[in-house]
């Protein structure tokens, strides 16, 4: 059964399971970590406070 299953460009039979398998692993761990950085930006950026800055961060007319 497997022997004559084809998955595309991963090969046929066990070979091309185990291709396809890593492959579609690799790809989910790689959304979840871009998912996590994106909720971690999204985190930052709602946490950033505009009084933060003083006048004297970006060179003021202070001298």
């Amino acid at each position: 059964m497997l022997k004559d299953m084809d998955f595309g460009v991963y090969g046929k039979g066990i070979d091309g399971y185990v291709h396809y398998s890593l492959a579609m692993e690799r790809i989910r761990e790689e959304e979840e970590s871009r998912k996590a950085l994106m909720d971690e930006f999204d985190n930052d950026e709602d946490n950033f406070n505009s009084d933060d800055f003083g006048s004297d961060d970006f060179g003021g007319d202070d001298f």
